[in-house]
This record gives structure tokens, C-alpha cells and sequence, in this order.
């Protein structure tokens, strides 16, 4: 029964919004419209930057959305970030190449940029020096062609904002201030070299104040997984220029219709107590909120919801596949339920599975642990013997787990919808 519930009481928790006494947008970036990133079938998209970057394959919610949401299909991802990481200081251990080969040894079509939290912390004595180095750093990239035909397409990612954690940790306010201005600049430089600019100071910012029951960082300044979950949606739907939703459907059972959003309904059948269809998907649903969360209200909406009007009184179970997915009486299924255990969103969390483990695999290339012997001073004599048949082994288990994603970011094919009356 509490599981039943629990879509439910998500909603009532996280449509309770609490704003602090004090809010102010003085510090806020102004708002531009971002553009959206374009994208070509089969490009490989690269992250660099710091933490905030290096995270994102661990929580791999943006990957995952970008795969299964964008219009084209094929798109693979290396993460080259490095904690610690700034626009101008990205220590290496010995032998280990610059950034320059490693995006020219994945071919980098795209490169998604995250900078500006380490910097912030110089505050305004550091904010032109700052910008001088996107500058430099742009127009470097725009002389390259590490996929060999073109330049590489670039978006900034701003900082998250500060979030205010209580004692012991820092107050955020002096440093949200530094942030700003850092955000600020970077936009400047995105809008002077018409790039793609994500501004994730303003968003973060707003949704720590929109829903404080939920915190989006571990510390104040590091995304938690609910965290990437959240921010993720805003960023996938910045670089692909639309809202993303799930498929959901809504049924009248006095006018025995049928309506879906993202999907396609066929052979629908009405009986006394049960209604059956076959739907079609336009794509894989959004990934799930992370468990022991409380997801704000507007991304639980972008999950798959099935509503149900003018139903008989009654309890009724739904299956979908012959698979139990919920089961609720009359007056839930007329408000809408939302739906967390579709085949779908299995389908989802195998492929959030798949780029885990190929993200896990390429960690262990390009970070190897072992790196005095990969291609550091104890590389001679076994290293360079034994180490490049491994990478090359490492290399065939990447693509491998990339054909799978790439089967699996596809929307399932048709479905089988049940809801019988069980009482």
C-alpha cells in the first residue's frame, strides 16, 4: 500500500514551495535565451572542466538524456575533466599529454566546457584574468580540428550556485556574489563568440530556493546524485532546445478515448471493467527521480502519468507487458498517477546501467591508477610491452558497450496496456 502511495505523497511534498525572507535577483545574471547546441548524428561529445564535470560520469543522468532525448541518433561521450581543473592550471602526472591530445585522440566534435567554480573563489581581483583566459582558450579552440574535418562546437557551463548548508559550513552569500559576476562573464564571452551558454548559476539558484525541503549538494558547492538528477533536465533541455517529457496518457472511458503525448495509441478495447490498448513510444521516458528523494513538482510532471477519467467506482490494477505496474482506486486514476515501474523506465535504467560501465571503462584508460608504468618512468621495460595490447582490449570493450547503449536509447516497441477493475 505505501508504495502505492508513494508517487502521491512525492507530489503533496514537493508542491510545497518555501522561499526564503530574503531572496534577491540583484546578484543574477540578466536572462538570455540560450542556443541550442546542434547536433550531427554519430558526433563525440567531450567533457572537460572540474569536478562539477568529472561527476557527470558517475551520475550519468545528462549522458543518459542526451542519448535517448536528442533527434539524432549515435552521439558517444568521453569525459576528460579533472577535479581540481581551471581554464588555466590542469595538473597531470608525468608523460600523461596534454589536453590537445587527448581531444585529438577522441576526436572530439563537440566539447562541453565547465569552469568557474574554483576560479570564483579569487573573486573580482581575479574576474579579468579570468576572462582573458576564455579568450584565449576559445580562440585556441577554434584553430583545432581534433576530429580532423572541423573545429570543435563548444557550450559553457556555468558554476552551480552556493548552497546555504547551515553551521558549520560557510555562509553562500559572499561567495553566490563572486559567482555571479564570474557567470556574468562568462556569458559575455559565449554571447561575443556565439556559442552555446548554459547558465546553471541562476537555475541552481532558483531551485534551492524553490524547494529547500531537497538539497542539491553534498557540501554547499558539489551536486549530490538528486542533484545531477534535477540539474541535468535543465541542462539536456538548454543544449537540445526544447521542454523533454515523458509519454503519458489520459483515457475517457464515457467517450472511450484515448489520448497520448509522445506516443501513439492503437487497438483500444472498452469492457465493463477493463480497458486495453497498444502504445507506441516516441521515446524513452525521462530517467526516474533517485531513491530517498523529494523531486520538485515540475520534474515529477515530466514523468509518464497515466489519468484515468470517469471510471466505474472501484479498485483497479494496471499492467503493462502482463507486468504489474500499479494498482489504485477510481478517484486516484481520475487526478493521474504518476508511473515509476514501466517496462520503459527499466529499459531506462539499463541503459543508465551500460554507460556507467562504459564510463568506468574509459576511466580506467585515461586515469589508469598505475600510470608510473602506463607511461610514466617505469613505463620501460614491461609497461611498453604489455600496457598497449591492454588499452587496445579496453578500447574493443568501449565500443562494445556503446553498440549496446545505442540499441538501448531506442523507445521500446509497442506495449501492452491493461487496467482491470480487481475488486
Amino acid at each position: 500500500m505505501f508504495l502505492r502511495l508513494c508517487p502521491l505523497l512525492l507530489i503533496l511534498i514537493s508542491s510545497i514551495v518555501l522561499l526564503p525572507a530574503n531572496v534577491s535577483d540583484a546578484d543574477s545574471p540578466r536572462q538570455v535565451a540560450s542556443a541550442a547546441l546542434e547536433l550531427k548524428a554519430g558526433d563525440r561529445i567531450v567533457f572537460i572542466g572540474n569536478t562539477f564535470a568529472d561527476q557527470l560520469r558517475l551520475n550519468n543522468y545528462l549522458e543518459t538524456l542526451l542519448t535517448s532525448q536528442a533527434a539524432v541518433p549515435g552521439l558517444t561521450f568521453r569525459n576528460l575533466a579533472w577535479s581540481g581543473d581551471t581554464l588555466k592550471l590542469r595538473p597531470r602526472p608525468l608523460n600523461f599529454g596534454s589536453l590537445d591530445d587527448h581531444l585529438k585522440a577522441q576526436r572530439a566534435d563537440v566539447i562541453i566546457a565547465c569552469f568557474g567554480m574554483n576560479e570564483s573563489f579569487d573573486g573580482e581581483a581575479g574576474l579579468a584574468d579570468y576572462t582573458e583566459a576564455w579568450e584565449q582558450f576559445l580562440q585556441h579552440l577554434a584553430s583545432q580540428k581534433y576530429n580532423g574535418k572541423s573545429a570543435p562546437r563548444v557550450v559553457i557551463i556555468s558554476p552551480i550556485a552556493h548552497e546555504n548548508m547551515g553551521s558549520p559550513l560557510p555562509d553562500p552569500v559572499k561567495h553566490n556574489q563572486s559567482l555571479a559576476k564570474y557567470t556574468q562573464a562568462m556569458q559575455s564571452v559565449a554571447e561575443r563568440h556565439q556559442i552555446p551558454f548554459v547558465d546553471l548559476y541562476s537555475r541552481s539558484k532558483q531551485m534551492m530556493q524553490e524547494n529547500i525541503s531537497q538539497k542539491l549538494t553534498r557540501n554547499g558547492i558539489h551536486l549530490n546524485e538528486y542533484g545531477y538528477w534535477a540539474i541535468s533536465h535543465f541542462v539536456a533541455e538548454q543544449l537540445l532546445g526544447r521542454d523533454l517529457e515523458s509519454p503519458s496518457v489520459v483515457i475517457d472511458v464515457s467517450q472511450k478515448q484515448i489520448e497520448a503525448t509522445h506516443a501513439k495509441v492503437s487497438g483500444s478495447k472498452f469492457q465493463p471493467d477493463q480497458i486495453e490498448f497498444t502504445l507506441q513510444a516516441e521515446s524513452l521516458p525521462l530517467p526516474v527521480p533517485p531513491k530517498v528523494s523529494i523531486p520538485a513538482s515540475e520534474l515529477l510532471e515530466k514523468q509518464p502519468r497515466l489519468t484515468v477519467k470517469n471510471l466505474p467506482e472501484g479498485k483497479y490494477r494496471l499492467l503493462v507487458n502482463g507486468t504489474q505496474v500499479t494498482e489504485a482506486r477510481h478517484s486516484d486514476w481520475s487526478r493521474g498517477l504518476l508511473l515509476l515501474n514501466l517496462p520503459s523506465q527499466e529499459r531506462v535504467r539499463d541503459l543508465r546501467s551500460d554507460i556507467d560501465r562504459k564510463n568506468e571503462l574509459f576511466f580506467y584508460v585515461y586515469r589508469a591508477h598505475n600510470a608510473e608504468y602506463v607511461f610514466g618512468r617505469r613505463t620501460k621495460p614491461f609497461g611498453a610491452v604489455s600496457f598497449p595490447p591492454e588499452m587496445e582490449t579496453f578500447g574493443r570493450l568501449i565500443e562494445a558497450r556503446e553498440a549496446t547503449i545505442k540499441a538501448e536509447a531506442r523507445p521500446l516497441e509497442e506495449t501492452k496496456w491493461g487496467l482491470f477493475r480487481v475488486d
